[in-house]
């Protein structure tokens, strides 16, 4: 691992004014990506008189300081102009320092004992957020009380975010003094307006506010020409003096910083070329996908279009997508596919005809994809009008920019190797982008760990390598969603989620170049129930206090309790009794509508029932793998033809478990004008192996997809 972000240059524990060591000096020792322990030290033959140790920080960071023992004791923090009790007990507390020298005092009461101190360096910790004195929308979100924050998930953060209201400045303050930041959230919007001056109103939003910073939702490509204005006016921002203390935080994509892992992969050479001095070389990237990209080309769909480019190869292995090729919004369709020939091969031209058909958007995006294995150059990309490639020309009727690359990745690298006034304001003024890596389940934890370490390991650990000044920038964002209609990552009854959010804090505590992050947290507390609050506790808790490199569950990826939950196989697994039949989901009313992140109906098939008496419908299967004594949770869900505001109940038996009746939830979720009821119940194991039987309850058709079996969080 390189340096960590936050080096410290002296420390050393004395008593009172002398420098009579107490413990063995040691420099530094880095546990993570995350943490890095400044002191260990041993108490347990205290001296006489005060104690004191001091540290020397390079960069602002945030510190964890824990005493152990028994007794009263109060530990006192010196940073710049400020001198005050952090801890007035055994306990511990996160503080927000900045750089240059520190001093901790430790004061112990007669008669008190205690064992050890430690000080770590630890991230920055963002839960966002608490918004639970907003009235309910029970049916769209979910609303977390602070005392079910506290329990959950704050003991191991140290940032939270909460809606621009003056309402929550009364816990802002509560929080602040017990060492903690807050932010208030903003949308962009108003920036996004001409006339707004943002200097002047960041600081009219922030100046005389509790607050501690605003964070924006969210900085998208349409904002990429705005970016030099807001570069200013953070510029203009940060020399007012009510910006003194205050950071403003941009939500983001990865594509606002840039992506220069392209970089690794794509790069103009002058050595060779078809057009003009210069061509772009293709170096092997296996079987990933990394693409170099010409966002928002314009073509007209339903009109026949000819794509052309020159490509030499040598020693050349084309892969899954390697060539030159057109795409939609989506990438639903995939146009004129222009592949490198195998081996070598010397300057040739390609062409191909194609008539897209209309995009989302009404953009398409040029790509350019590298082989698995030795080298591919290419030039001269033209796309025109007509069924035939003619002459290459570097404008009309080429509809390509840099198209022979002679400005070289202009305009093909999504910002990775532009001017980016933006990016270089947060930097200088050292405000912070939240950028959000979102993931779905993958169907396989192979699939997980490459999309992992491909969006989450191999983009941000980029950034501090192009980007000078990045580190401490840039705080990851990951996603919370396991429940919610409206937004759910929890899209695989056969993929625990619990096991895909601890591979990718796993893979941010261990990845290579990942040491400069801010930090770390989670996007949205309002579609994570209060299980996945506390698992979010847990691994704050494990991987950025504690400093663990070992994931902080054995529990697997793939879910194995119950055969074909998602009914992908018809009923194979499932004994069916009554009116019961596997359907496409696409035979489902409105072709099985759905919100674009709804989990369900999840995959292509779902199961419908149809109650017309007083006989019930049923499904049934053997619950296998199960630990006696451990807790489960059994989700569903079903829906009716209408999709309608009704809960549509069910009867639900598990043999080989005693139900916890505190955890059992009926509830409707909607999106839209989309709803589905979810059945949601908590068990104890009794058995290693037990039975699941679900049936209808009243007369009437009814539709049900998603059945997940899972062990359950107790925190």
């Amino acid at each position: 691992m390189r340096a960590a972000a936050t080096v410290l240059v002296a420390a050393t524990f004395v008593v009172g004014c002398s420098t009579a060591m107490l413990a063995q000096e040691a420099p530094p020792r880095q546990l993570n990506n995350f943490v890095v322990e400044l002191a260990d030290i041993d108490l347990t033959q205290p001296p006489d008189g005060p104690r004191e140790l001091s540290l020397t920080l390079e960069s602002e960071c945030w510190l964890h300081i824990a005493l152990e023992g028994e007794g009263p004791a109060t530990v006192a923090l010196r940073a710049v102009d400020t001198d005050r009790v952090v801890l007035d007990a055994p306990g511990e507390t996160m503080r927000h320092v900045d750089a240059g020298d520190v001093a901790l005092r430790l004061a112990v009461d007669e008669g008190a004992a205690p064992e050890r101190l430690t000080v770590r360096r630890v991230p920055e910790i963002m839960v966002y957020m608490f918004e639970g004195l907003k009235a309910p929308d029970p049916q769209r979100w979910i609303t977390h009380s602070w005392e079910t924050m506290e329990s959950a998930v704050l003991h191991s953060a140290n940032l939270i975010v909460s809606p621009p209201s003056e309402d929550y400045a009364e816990h802002a303050r509560a929080w602040q003094e017990r060492g903690g930041r807050w932010l208030i959230n903003q949308g962009m919007s108003i920036l996004r307006q001409e006339e707004t001056d943002g200097a002047h109103y960041w600081a009219n939003l922030l100046g005389a506010s509790p607050w501690d910073g605003v964070i924006h939702d969210e900085v998208l490509d349409r904002d990429r020409p705005n970016f030099e204005r807001y570069g200013d006016d953070l510029a203009r921002f940060s020399a007012m003096p009510e910006a003194e203390g205050k950071t403003v935080y941009l939500f983001c994509g990865s594509g606002t910083i840039g992506d220069p892992t392209l970089l690794d992969f794509f790069s103009p050479d002058d050595e060779t070329a078809a057009d003009g001095q210069r061509s772009i070389r293709c170096v092997p990237q296996g079987e990933q996908i990394v693409t170099a990209r010409q966002m928002e080309v314009e073509l007209e769909p339903g009109v026949e279009h000819t794509i052309s480019a020159w490509m030499r190869t040598e020693g050349c292995v084309p892969a899954t997508y390697s060539g030159v090729f057109v795409i939609d919004e989506g990438w639903h369709h995939r146009y004129g596919n222009l592949r490198p020939p195998e081996g070598d091969g010397d300057w040739t031209r390609y062409e191909r005809s194609f008539t897209p058909e209309p995009s989302r958007n009404g953009l398409y995006q040029v790509i350019l994809c590298g082989p698995a294995d030795g080298d591919m150059w290419v030039d001269a990309v033209q796309i025109e009008r007509g069924g035939q490639a003619t002459e290459f020309a570097s404008a009309e009727p080429n509809v390509l920019r840099n198209a022979s690359f002679e400005q070289g990745l202009s305009a093909w690298m999504r910002g990775a190797d532009e001017p980016n006034p933006l990016r270089d304001a947060v930097i200088q003024h050292g405000h912070a982008f939240a950028p959000e890596v979102y993931m779905h389940e993958q169907p396989t934890e192979e699939k997980a760990r490459e999309l992992i370490e491909r969006q989450l390991v191999r983009v941000p650990s980029s950034w501090s390598r192009y980007y000078e000044g990045m580190d401490g920038r840039a705080l990851i964002v990951l996603s919370a969603g396991n429940c919610a209609l409206r937004y759910s990552n929890d899209q695989h009854p056969d993929v625990s989620y619990k096991a895909l959010l601890d591979l990718q804090m796993q893979a941010l505590a261990t990845g290579k170049g990942l040491e400069g992050l801010r930090g770390v947290g989670f996007w949205s507390g309002h579609y994570i129930d209060e299980e996945g609050l506390r698992w979010y506790g847990a691994l704050f808790r494990h991987y950025c206090i504690e400093g663990a490199t070992s994931r902080l569950s054995e529990d697997p990826y793939m879910l194995d309790h119950l055969t074909n939950p998602s009914f992908e196989q018809s009923l194979e697994g499932w004994e069916a009794i009554g009116s019961v039949e596997a359907v496409p989901i696409g035979e489902m009313p409105d072709g099985g509508a759905r919100g674009r992140y709804a989990p369900v109906p999840e995959g292509a098939m779902a199961v419908r029932t149809v109650r017309e008496g007083e006989e019930a419908n049923s499904l049934s299967q053997p619950i296998r793998n199960l630990e006696p004594g451990r807790l489960y949770s059994l989700k569903l869900y079903c829906t009716d033809p209408q999709y309608s505001d009704r809960l549509i109940p069910a009867s639900i038996e598990i043999e080989g478990g005693e139900l916890l009746p505190e955890r059992t939830l009926d509830h409707v979720w909607r999106v839209e004008e989309i709803r589905w009821t979810m059945h949601y119940r908590v068990f104890r194991a009794t058995a290693a192996e037990g039975r699941l039987t679900i049936a209808d309850v009243e007369p009437g058709e009814v539709y049900w997809d998603f059945v997940q079996i899972e062990p359950w969080f107790e925190g």
